[in-house]
């Protein structure tokens, strides 16, 4: 994870006392920094080699499919904050990811969630003179199964029950963001985004 993705996170992740949940936690060391403001934190993760580095950091880590049914438990937990960082393109139904964290989110809960934005405007020039190819990471790697515009995230945030309070986009060219900021659908390279559960 690059450092601005990350201290964006925690900046949107502010607080104590809280309840969060860290989707595709890794090894935990995002969240543990969340959890020593004094918070807890639980995270779900598919690699067993990394859950096990996330059990010594965070106080509990669950393993199963996000689009499924999620853990009853989990669902009692009666979070403040669901973190999904570069997870709803990974999924095939982003929708159903964030309706069940809305459903495990406490009223007035929110999502902090983060991903690549598809339409950016060096990928239009590639577009626009036929450059495309899959790459074993970044932007069209295969793992990608959804690509994420401006549009498309919001549409996906209102169809689950969220509304978009505070942007924190990762914007290309950096040293303008106090004019491209304007338009993150075309200069955000990564849509940094907080909702509140509605």
């Amino acid at each position: 994870m690059s450092h601005t993705r990350r201290d964006r996170i925690l900046q949107l992740s502010q607080g104590s006392r809280m309840r969060v949940v860290d989707l595709g936690c890794a090894n935990g060391a995002m969240g543990k920094r969340i959890r020593d403001r004094g918070n807890w934190v639980g995270g779900v993760e598919l690699s067993r080699e990394a859950q096990e580095l996330a059990r010594s950091a965070l106080g509990q880590v669950w393993e199963f499919d996000i689009q499924e049914d999620w853990p009853i438990e989990l669902q009692r937990q009666d979070l403040d904050i669901v973190i999904a960082s570069e997870v709803l393109e990974h999924v095939f139904d982003p929708v159903a990811v964030l309706r069940h964290a809305h459903g495990a989110l406490k009223s007035g809960g929110h999502v902090v969630i983060t991903t690549p934005n598809f339409m950016t405007w060096t990928n239009r020039l590639k577009f626009l003179v036929g450059a495309f190819a899959y790459q074993h990471e970044g932007m069209f790697d295969f793992g990608h199964i959804r690509w994420f515009t401006y549009a498309y995230l919001k549409s996906v945030l209102a169809e689950s029950g969220f509304r978009i309070t505070e942007e924190r986009h990762i914007l290309f060219p950096g040293k303008l963001s106090w004019l491209v900021r304007r338009w993150p659908s075309l200069f955000a390279w990564q849509f940094i985004v907080k909702a509140q559960k509605i």
